[in-house]
């Protein structure tokens, strides 16, 4: 058997074990340092383990997730989402469907200070879900949109997604985080105007709210100005060349922490919560990692990584094939795995064959972070779809999915937008790297 044959079983073998229900980082681990035993022997296998797990653990570039996850948790547990919520129901809750659509604002909002999607979905669900069942609103459209807004942590910069792709293909986060707002802006419009139309064509699955007066919406303006401060801080000090995006994302935590401590909503409980959910799913991340760079070392060592960028080459795909079968290819991952787990699995074969094509990386990033955020609430194992399950008990899951299936279309027509029109990924970028000189 040809050495590269190794790689493919060694990858089978890790979806067969998620399959059957071992978490993802641990298939990862096992398989790649099994195969890394018989490739390199024992001994070798040991050293590259404790070599990537030190690399992982020390990369100063990934430190800048679990500030961006405390950040979020900080703004969860002052209430600042609530307030964004109560301010988008009072300025849009009159239209049909209009406070499902002030939910997913909120969610992108959110999105700004936190990457985490679970954090997110679970966030939206305990705040919006019980105003969207006290006005009455279909169950199916009020879980799934939540659902699905959940997924805009992951495309609203700062995103952890877009963390990790610069990391693994060495690009810039900025240029990344400046290249997202174009498709976050897209999706966001997308799902609000759904939940409008949808809501417009039978009134009875989103009634309209009572209209807040001129003065209750001018008062409650100030309840975004937290977001558009820590925004401008992680985003213009990384811009204006004042930080880089770790230390903005240290920036950014303390100026959530001194504005919860300005409006009088931090306390020790508060602290110690956020310290503690920041610290449970950033070790999950890590571990991710560490799996994902092991399962990189083995493919690079069978020959699997080179075998695969060959194979593809030798098809010669149109730009469009190549696209297509990337598609169909998260879309298929999107079924059995979770979402950071197909981004740290896929990226070390697909980034050189992308590469090989000659695919601009940037838009990659987008491409890649939009299927990951479909990938959320995509049956079986839509992860956000469980967030939601688990903070709203007496909803079904198969409700939460039919709700979410027409915003994954959503989705599905937000990748196919930056297909066709490239631009809206790689004009922002262009611009501001061309206007810097």
């Amino acid at each position: 058997m040809e050495q590269y044959m190794l790689g493919y079983c060694g990858i089978a073998a890790m979806l067969l074990l998620s399959v059957f229900g071992m978490p993802m980082a641990y298939a990862m681990c096992a398989v790649a340092s099994i195969g890394l035993c018989f490739t390199l022997g024992p001994v070798n296998a040991a050293t590259q383990t404790m070599f990537v797990a030190w690399e992982q653990a020390s990369n100063f570039s990934l430190m800048s997730i679990p500030l961006f996850v405390f950040m979020g948790s900080i703004a969860f547990h002052t209430n600042i989402v609530a307030d964004l919520f109560d301010a988008n129901r009072k300025w849009i809750g009159f239209l049909p469907g209009g406070l499902a659509a002030a939910g997913i604002l909120a969610a992108a909002a959110f999105g700004a200070v936190t990457g985490s999607t679970a954090a997110a979905s679970a966030t939206m669900a305990s705040t919006v879900i019980p105003e969207l069942e006290k006005s009455k609103y279909d169950v199916e459209l009020s879980a799934g949109s939540i659902a699905a807004s959940g997924g805009l942590a992951a495309i609203i910069p700062p995103s952890v997604f877009l963390i990790i792709f610069a990391v693994l293909t060495d690009q810039s986060v900025g240029e990344l985080f400046i290249a997202i707002i174009g498709p976050g802006l897209l999706v966001t419009a997308l799902f609000a105007l759904y939940c409008i139309i949808r809501c417009a064509i039978t009134p009875s699955m989103g009634p309209r709210c009572a209209p807040a007066s001129w003065a209750e919406r001018i008062n409650c303006l100030p309840a975004s100005i937290p977001v558009i401060v820590v925004f401008g801080i992680v985003i213009g000090g990384i811009y204006g060349g004042l930080a880089t995006p770790t230390e903005a994302a240290a920036f950014g935590v303390v100026g959530v922490i001194l504005i919860a401590a300005c409006m009088r909503r931090l306390n020790r409980d508060t602290i110690r919560n956020a310290f503690r959910e920041g610290a449970k799913l950033s070790a999950a991340l890590f571990f991710l990692f560490i799996g994902g760079w092991l399962m990189a070392r083995f493919m690079v060592t069978t020959g699997t990584t080179r075998h695969m960028v060959d194979l593809f080459t030798s098809m010669q795909l149109s730009y469009f094939g190549l696209v297509f079968m990337m598609f169909v290819l998260y879309l298929i991952l999107g079924c059995i795995l979770e979402s950071t787990s197909i981004l740290i699995l896929t990226l070390p074969f697909l980034y050189p064959i992308t590469k090989a094509y000659g695919v601009d990386q940037i838009w990659f990033g987008c491409f890649v972070t939009l299927m990951v955020a479909l990938a959320g609430i995509s049956p079986p194992v839509g992860l956000n779809v469980f967030v939601v399950r688990g903070i709203c008990p007496h909803i079904p899951v198969m409700k939460i999915y039919r709700g979410a299936f027409p915003f994954l279309l959503m989705l599905i027509i937000a990748v196919a937008s930056i297909v066709v029109f490239p631009d809206l990924a790689t004009f922002l970028p262009r611009y501001m790297m061309s206007s810097s000189y």
